[in-house]
């Protein structure tokens, strides 16, 4: 949550950059923590998560100073195809590595990782800039079309209306909805190997392997939908909040019914694969549903949004693998696996009924930060040039 605030101090560009170095750094000391005892390697989980907390409300942030309104769900949607199409890579490599004495085994997954984030934040340094406004190679045409297609040219914030956040319906109903969609999608991430080593018997590396599968059908709909969205907003066919809700339904229902498909399937490797690469197909609609919807309804609060409902959304990271371990702890079966998959599906349905109900996209009356004596601050460049003949 702090992290929201934070942006609008230090700024995006160096908030997601320090937060991802720093949890890429402290990869490199997890096999050394192992070897001193699990307190160790809690330790660091602890500091890694409060450093990745900082990204989320980060790259919102600059969302916000970059997006146009009429391209907002595919760059909102392009920019989170990093998480699936991380676990798309990830999944299966570290299978791999983790499988064979030639790399060192499992600790040569987090030297990897670790030294992959550290190349990255350098060209993260060298080439991202906070706004248009900064980036010196930016074109005069591309640089006026993002101007006139923003809500608002964000400034640094002094008065945040916390009673009017805290008490919108609206935000709630995004607080519900990221809610439920992280539910399952941590549950999925930290439990679905489990699921197909104990009830499909699938080996260590055809485990990471499936364990990916899912993902990378997420983030082909993710961008399928993100598009139709776009497109449905510049054809004025449906007002915002529709086309917002309607992808949110088919990102939360979809995967709700495949859960119950899945329990009704029995012990059917391939029909299970499979119903799971439908559900998160389904759920890559969310992307251009609940998770654009911060932007939508407060431009200038963006991040400090997204750092409330992230905060309140990933402690479903702490229930979701709580509710997979009770269930199980008796016993790896099918009988509780299917009681893990009643619960998603009740939450899933839950949440997307709720933000069905009450969400908008439409920029909220607290939304915009109001300017004294409405004065905007004089930009550092000429937007354009327009000539007049007396």
């Amino acid at each position: 949550m702090p992290g929201g605030i934070l942006c609008d101090r230090v700024g995006a560009k160096f908030l997601f950059g320090s937060g991802i170095l720093m949890t890429c750094l402290l990869y490199l000391f997890i096999p050394l923590a192992a070897t001193q005892g699990s307190i160790f390697i809690i330790a660091i989980r602890i500091l890694q998560g409060l450093s990745e907390g900082l990204t989320f409300p980060a790259i919102t942030y600059a969302i916000s100073n970059w997006s146009p309104k009429s391209e907002r769900s595919r760059i909102s949607a392009i920019i989170g195809l990093g998480m699936p199409l991380g676990n798309i890579f990830a999944m299966p490599l570290s299978g791999f590595m983790s499988s064979v004495d030639t790399f060192g085994g499992w600790p040569s997954t987090f030297y990897l990782f670790g030294c992959v984030g550290i190349i990255w934040y350098l060209f993260w340094s060298m080439f991202a800039y906070e706004t248009p406004n900064d980036h010196p190679h930016i074109s005069p045409e591309e640089f006026e079309y993002i101007q006139k297609h923003k809500n608002s040219n964000l400034q640094k914030k002094e008065n945040i209306p916390w009673k009017d956040i805290l008490t919108s319906l609206p935000m709630w109903a995004v607080v519900v909805a990221h809610f439920g969609h992280n539910y399952a999608f941590l549950m999925f991430l930290t439990d679905l190997p489990t699921y197909f080593s104990t009830i499909l018997h699938f080996d260590l590396g055809l485990n990471g392997t499936m364990s990916a599968l899912p993902y990378v059908v997420q983030a082909t709909s993710a961008l399928i939908a993100s598009c139709i969205a776009d497109k449905l907003r510049a054809s004025n066919i449906l007002r915002v909040t529709t086309i917002r809700k309607m992808c949110n339904s088919i990102g939360l229902f979809g995967p709700a019914l495949c859960l119950l498909a899945i329990i009704a399937s029995g012990c059917r490797p391939i029909q299970i694969v499979s119903l799971f690469c439908v559900a998160l197909f389904l759920n890559g609609f969310a992307y251009s549903g609940y998770r654009v919807t911060h932007v939508d309804m407060t431009p200038d609060y963006a991040g400090i949004i997204f750092g409330i409902t992230n905060t309140i959304s990933n402690m479903s990271g702490i229930i979701s693998p709580m509710v997979v371990g009770f269930l199980t702890f008796e016993g790896e079966t099918m009988a509780n696996w299917s009681k893990v998959f009643y619960i998603t599906s009740a939450v899933y349905i839950i949440c997307a009924l709720f933000y069905a109900a009450f969400a908008s996209a439409e920029v909220q009356p607290w939304g915009e930060e109001k300017k004294e004596n409405d004065k905007e601050p004089k930009p550092d460049r000429i937007y354009f040039v327009e000539a007049t003949v007396n």
